[in-house]
């Protein structure tokens, strides 16, 4: 079944959220609420919040209140406030408005699919599942899923594909997965700080950074949430557990002082302070704001999990107990509420922003290691780790009984890991590997450097790229790999170097290696396809114009940063917006070029690039970044047959009113300017020149700003901190 007409019940938070991403992902939505005000009101918050990728996508939101309107609906989402009567009367009174192949889920957070499904006519329950989105729902990829059959198919389908989030198979347990084991470990850790004595900031800082928390940490966590949900939110879920789950000897449902913050108006983010207030206050126990302090403690600073756990001092004993406390309970739940231990460990990396969940985390910190910390009672499913190399190995995850299985694959989703590769080309800073498809032999460049930059050696991977397709019977190429970034752009501390050198030579021979390699690709005889996720910054972004077609994750970073560098794009970047943004009909595109040059700022989202013309028409946008490498492979496939390279066309200089006009802008510096008017004298003339030709007069252009002192200190700087000189 296809899903292409979605329905949302409820249009607060949530549930206009839910019917944002929707609509932004080209589906046909209908928002009910009670009245077409409320409803109506829900699509404006979205709007003012940017739940939308493009306010135009606002459009495809109808806001009502009546229920005829669901009768075409392939897909009902019931998202109204979390009461089980209130529910089935819902599903009562909008039966008999839907057609018989849709499916009707909730949102629910904490009740039971079985008890949800008393209220559901007999007829529907097949087609009745839990889809509970984590808030806000444009932004967090945890989708929590419970159905079974062709539903479950179809959803999956629908949240992955369509949606780009990633749809978790629970089971029917309370608190599903993410909050089961999530509320665990904020309650555990509320405990143990104080029963320790330590303070919330030696708490947030001990089981912190090193561990791969959020900033927040536990308290800043709660201040986040807001502190008026943890009553109902851990009541809730404390009710519905079983009688001896640990998590009752940690209660946080009732927490005497939590309920005190509340009663004062002190809800955290929602209200004027939490546990913290801004950035500098911390609450004590009297209720009274004073001073944050840097807590003193050897464990602070340390990266190393082990090293802080191994440290016999308060920060050191406090993080040993919550993460031994966490694993535990993940262990002893595992059984009832997932197949493996992979799914857990998803719920806490999608759900609460970790960057590995608690089983990988015990691996990296070494499974004997943990084996051994817990003396002589170890949890069953860490003993049957330690036996089996780690809860992960081999590609296999542990299941909840304790032995390894392989994960399973998502439909539609590639990897390098995953394809039947032959590398055709090896060097330290890449390969090309080779794939056989039925459309022909495809190249795929696979850079191995730091976030995927473009040092000269990543550059001496594309030219080989090149020369395999004559040499390899190559007939297409795809550049993207298994990295969550695309391409970081040019080696920084290479052109702090030339810069500093002085020599005019050693700079353009710098800045002509990548315009020249970079045309070699856009030129080559074979279509070339970027998969594009994560960022695609100055060279990054000059490597994916130079392709034939571009597949991009609607949340990728796409910018031209040069200028905080010292120069302007000279890897033929400013040519290819030009030449973009003229075939997408942009009258000015000269300007609209060298605005968007100047700003260093990304576009929002892919889809605005696309929407101003600097991705093309055929160029794809993805919700998902995982589909992003199948998708591109799949374009590839589909322009071999009848491929013509590109024409080294003519494009024309600019004549009109100077581009920098409305320059110095404000917060702009001279130094700014300097660079800005250089860029808009490269852009201006009289006639054309053919793309090479404007090229090369880029390259000519830029080589005298990164000699400039002032520029030569900028590159040092950004190579040596990652941070912009605005001298």
């Amino acid at each position: 079944m296809s899903i292409t007409k979605v329905a949302v019940i409820g249009a607060g938070s949530m549930g206009s959220g839910i019917a944002a991403l929707c609509a932004s992902a080209g589906l046909d939505v209908v928002l009910l609420d009670q009245n077409a005000e409320s409803a109506q009101k829900g699509v404006d918050i979205q709007l003012k919040r940017r739940g939308f990728y493009l306010p135009q996508d606002a459009e495809r939101v109808r806001a009502s209140a009546d229920y005829a309107l669901l009768e075409d609906r392939d897909w009902i989402i019931e998202a109204i406030f979390e009461d089980l009567g209130a529910k089935h009367s819902l599903y009562q009174a909008i039966e008999p408005h839907l057609k018989p192949s849709a499916i009707l889920s909730s949102n629910t957070s904490t009740l039971p699919l079985a008890r949800l499904k008393d209220g559901v006519p007999v007829a529907r329950q097949e087609r009745f599942a839990i889809t509970h989105f984590f808030n806000p729902p444009k932004v967090m990829r945890l989708v929590e899923l419970i159905a079974s059959g062709e539903t479950e198919a179809t959803l999956r389908s629908t949240i992955e594909q369509t949606l780009g989030k990633i749809a978790l198979e629970c089971r029917d347990t309370p608190g599903f997965i993410a909050n089961r084991v999530g509320c665990y470990w904020m309650a555990a850790g509320v405990a143990r700080t104080r029963e320790n004595g330590v303070s919330y900031e030696l708490a947030d800082a001990s089981f912190g950074r090193a561990f791969g928390i959020p900033r927040t940490g536990i308290f800043g966590l709660l201040d986040y949430i807001g502190l008026q949900l943890v009553g109902p939110i851990w009541n809730s879920l404390e009710t519905a557990l079983p009688a001896d789950d640990p998590m009752l000897k940690v209660p946080l449902g009732e927490d005497a002082f939590i309920a005190g913050l509340v009663e004062r108006g002190l809800t955290g983010r929602t209200g004027e302070g939490g546990f913290y207030r801004g950035r500098n206050e911390v609450i004590n126990s009297d209720y009274e704001y004073v001073a944050r302090t840097q807590p003193d403690d050897p464990v602070i600073g340390l990266k190393d999990p082990r090293e802080v756990m191994d440290t016999d001092s308060p920060g050191g004993r406090f993080a040993r107990a919550v993460f031994l406390d966490t694993l535990r309970y993940c262990c002893e739940v595992a059984p009832e509420i997932a197949a493996h231990v992979g799914l857990i460990d998803d719920g806490l990396t999608l759900g609460f922003g970790w960057k590995k969940g608690i089983f990988a985390l015990a691996d990296a910190i070494g499974i004997e290691w943990v084996a051994s910390a817990y003396g002589d009672d170890v949890p069953a499913l860490v003993d049957a780790a330690a036996k089996a190399g780690g809860f992960f190995a081999d590609g296999q995850a542990l299941s909840a009984d304790g032995k390894l299985q392989p994960l399973p694959a998502r439909e539609g989703v590639e990897s390098l890991r995953s394809l039947a590769l032959e590398t055709v080309v090896s060097l330290p800073a890449g390969a090309v590997h080779a794939l056989e498809t039925e459309a022909g032999r495809i190249g795929i460049v696979d850079f191995h450097t730091p976030m995927n930059s473009l040092p000269t050696t990543a550059l001496e991977v594309i030219r080989a790229a090149v020369s395999a397709v004559d040499e390899h019977g190559l007939q297409a190429l795809v550049v993207g790999n298994d990295a969550p970034v695309f391409c970081a752009g040019a080696d920084l501390a290479s052109i702090a170097a030339a810069g500093e050198s002085g020599s005019a030579e050693r700079v353009e021979e710098l800045i002509a290696d990548g315009s020249n390699t970079l045309r070699q690709l856009k030129f080559t005889p074979v279509p070339v396809v970027a998969a594009v996720r994560g960022v695609a910054l100055g060279g990054g972004l000059e490597l994916a114009l130079s392709c034939d077609r571009i597949v991009a994750h609607a949340d990728s970073q796409l910018a031209f940063p040069e200028l905080n560098v010292g120069l302007y794009p000279g890897w033929s970047g400013t040519i290819s917006a030009l030449e973009r943004l003229r075939t997408a009909g942009v009258a000015d595109y000269h300007q609209k070029a060298f605005d968007f040059i100047t700003s260093t700022k990304p576009f929002p989202n892919a889809f605005v690039a696309k929407e101003q013309g600097f991705l093309a028409a055929d160029d794809v946008v993805l919700m998902s970044p995982d589909h992003v490498l199948a998708r591109a492979i799949a374009e590839t496939e589909s322009l071999i047959e009848g491929y013509a390279p590109p024409a080294d066309d003519a494009i024309d200089l600019y004549s009109g009113p100077a581009l920098d006009r409305e320059w110095p802008l404000e917060n702009a510096t001279e130094n700014d300017h300097v660079i800005a008017a250089k860029l808009a004298q490269m852009y201006t003339g009289e006639g054309s020149l053919s793309f090479n030709q404007f090229a090369e007069r880029e390259v000519e252009f830029d080589v005298p700003l990164v000699l400039l002192p002032a520029n030569v200190e900028r590159a040092k700087h950004m190579a040596a901190t990652r941070k912009p000189l605005h001298n």
